[in-house]
């Protein structure tokens, strides 16, 4: 039985793929690259990613200061996928440990968090923080479980794309991954994950 639900952040739990293509074209502009300007309404996601891929370089901790200042910045707007709202709140009252691990900065991610999801108790919020490996390294989802106390077998991780599905195999950890957030065919066909799930109402499966 599955006691520990960890989940990625966007993606998995709010539809925050506009808002964050907005912080990244402010970035672009800070640094007078050209920015992405394609229609977002028929967004191609791995589009989007490779335009990054070429065009800025996340290693650089500098870039990577200058986008957490500005995703700081910038006003949140994003909100939680139809239907997450109440199957969270379900797997609270079935007694289920709820978690969040995403690489967004880990203060940001509290913040939204309030802002979203002010009635759900999260135990854990595990954001990114300097010099602390994101995923898909495990070391984050392995924090999680540690301070939990409670055998890998008890814990599900629930994420959108490829990045998820290799943090939860490096862990050792139960993964699925779900076809509403920021993934692709590839990442819905990969062996790893016990299902690619279509619907939030689906989680609950994992809660009996």
């Amino acid at each position: 039985m599955k006691n520990l639900f960890i989940f990625d952040l966007d993606g998995m739990l709010i539809d925050s793929v506009i808002y964050s293509i907005r912080c990244f074209n402010l970035l672009f502009e800070y640094y007078g690259l050209p920015t992405y300007d394609k229609d977002l309404s028929d967004l191609d996601y791995d589009d989007f990613r490779e335009f990054l891929r070429n065009n800025i370089d996340f290693s650089d901790q500098g870039v990577l200061d200058k986008f957490v200042e500005i995703y700081a910045s910038v006003p949140e707007d994003s909100e939680a996928y139809e239907g997450i709202h109440e199957v969270l709140e379900t797997l609270l009252n079935k007694g289920m440990t709820l978690a969040i691990c995403s690489n967004r900065e880990e203060e940001n991610i509290k913040d939204d968090v309030m802002r979203v999801f002010p009635e759900i108790d999260f135990k854990y919020i595990s954001g990114y923080r300097q010099g602390i490996p994101d995923k898909p390294d495990p070391y984050r989802l392995n924090e999680i479980v540690e301070k939990e106390g409670i055998s890998k077998d008890e814990v599900i991780y629930f994420g959108d794309k490829d990045v998820d599905i290799l943090a939860a195999e490096n862990a050792g950890i139960d993964m699925v991954v779900v076809k509403w957030g920021q993934g692709n065919d590839n990442d819905y066909a990969n062996p790893y994950p016990l299902r690619a799930i279509d619907s939030p109402n689906d989680i609950l499966d994992f809660a009996n």
